[in-house]
């Protein structure tokens, strides 16, 4: 496959980067959102996996992320993340106006996906969930998620650590491994990040029956990053009829990632071939 990158001036000028792969032959393209704390560069498997079937796939690095600029898990408002990827799309549209287009997202990256589905969905021919996060147990002492919201207005900017647990993304040893030394991978969320976070869950729950295309939630039965009821939650409230909800038990949190991501990684491609025409 043809492996190219680039840049964009996304919301408030902030420089966001950009890659995609490209095979021989094209019959649909996928626009992939990671999670937090990653980049666009671990999904390259997932590209690969999807191009055998000749579908291309396009991926961005959200502000704060990976190549992109901006503070490192800060964002000033949600809708920095929506605003950019809507850039994004429409330049990949420039190019491909004619083919189908799936927004595929996992973990935050699926919780910008489909809050972005349920405004902008229209001339998307289908959205992918993995391991969303549509919700969050957090654990955390009231005093500690009041200062929380406090620094939101006070230091916005302020980051401190995601405290979330590398060992939990997956079963595999090397895919640990591999996350923990990637220099572009990091571990923080700034206070302003956190209230926009939480605020974007209830409101893509909230506005879930605004989706009007077709729906494919994947969540992992073993997931202890984001809590599993809320694939279930966001799929009782979609009003589109072609919705489905398909849990993989066993698995943990990066299900393309995990030791029998064939099966997940294999299922989507399925679901896609499907939604070609």
């Amino acid at each position: 496959m043809k492996e190219e990158d680039g840049s964009f001036i996304g919301a408030g000028g902030v420089e966001i980067f950009w890659r995609c792969w490209l095979p021989d032959t094209i019959r649909a393209v996928c626009i992939i959102c990671h999670g937090l704390g990653e980049h666009s560069g671990r999904y390259a498997q997932v590209a690969a996996d999807l191009g055998v079937k000749d579908l291309a796939s396009f991926a961005l690095d959200h502000r704060g992320h990976g190549r992109s600029g901006g503070k490192r898990g800060h964002v000033n408002s949600f809708s920095e993340f929506l605003s950019d990827l809507d850039t994004f799309r429409r330049q990949v549209e420039e190019r491909f106006a004619e083919l189908p287009r799936f927004l595929i997202g996992h973990s935050m990256g699926g919780l910008i996906a489909a809050r972005y589905a349920e405004g902008h969905g229209t001339g998307l021919s289908g959205l992918i969930l993995s391991s969303a996060a549509l919700r969050v147990d957090v654990d955390a002492p009231a005093i500690k998620l009041a200062l929380g919201r406090l620094f939101s207005k006070l230091l916005p900017s302020l980051t401190m650590s995601n405290e979330l647990d590398p060992n939990l993304i997956s079963r595999d040893r090397k895919v640990v491994e591999e996350y923990i030394n990637d220099p572009l991978v990091h571990d923080r969320v700034s206070a302003r990040w956190f209230t926009e976070f939480t605020a974007a869950i209830e409101e893509v729950q909230e506005h879930a029956n605004d989706i009007s295309i077709p729906v494919l939630v994947m969540q992992s039965g073993d997931d202890e990053l984001v809590a599993p009821r809320g694939a279930q939650e966001f799929s009782d409230r979609l009003t589109v009829e072609d919705g489905a909800l398909k849990v993989w038990e066993g698995f943990y949190h990066e299900m393309f990632n995990e030791v029998e991501r064939d099966k997940p990684v294999s299922f989507m491609i399925e679901w896609i071939e499907k939604h070609l025409d």
